[in-house]
């Protein structure tokens, strides 16, 4: 008698199998990454950088219309390293991210952001200023 065995799908998320290029943050140091699938609560995707299980980094990336249901839109997430596996002939790890939390950014508004004279905004409050979340979220 033959028995046939089925794995088990633990994953709590459908799976869309989209290839985008992502920026990735960990402290002071930034890579650039390429996934291989995304969904609501991880991502899997290839980098040169060297990633430890366990680490916390940020990616950012436009995430697609077909998940979003309406424009391409560009996500700053907060993520934790599942699990690493070794670079192959590729030279580029195969890293497996757990979503913590979201938030979509909209772009620079064309209007200056208004303040009083005596207020002095610095090169990096600007910075900040343009990328205003429009709504955070945390998948816990």
């Amino acid at each position: 008698m033959a028995t046939t065995q089925y794995g088990v799908e633990r994953r709590a998320a459908q799976r869309f199998d989209f290839h985008r290029s992502v920026a990735i943050r960990r402290t002071s140091e930034e890579g650039l990454a390429f996934t291989q699938d995304l969904s609501a609560r991880g991502m899997f995707l290839y980098t040169d950088m060297v990633l430890h299980a366990g680490e916390d980094l940020e990616v950012v990336l436009d995430m697609p219309a077909e998940i979003t249901l309406s424009d391409d839109t560009r996500v700053r997430c907060q993520v934790r390293v599942l699990r690493v596996t070794p670079a192959a002939a590729s030279h580029k790890s195969g890293v497996a991210l757990l979503v913590r939390n979201y938030e979509f950014l909209q772009e620079a508004s064309i209007a200056a952001p208004r303040h009083t004279p005596d207020q002095a905004l610095d090169a990096e409050a600007a910075v900040l200023a343009s990328e205003h979340p429009v709504w955070t979220g945390s998948l816990r």
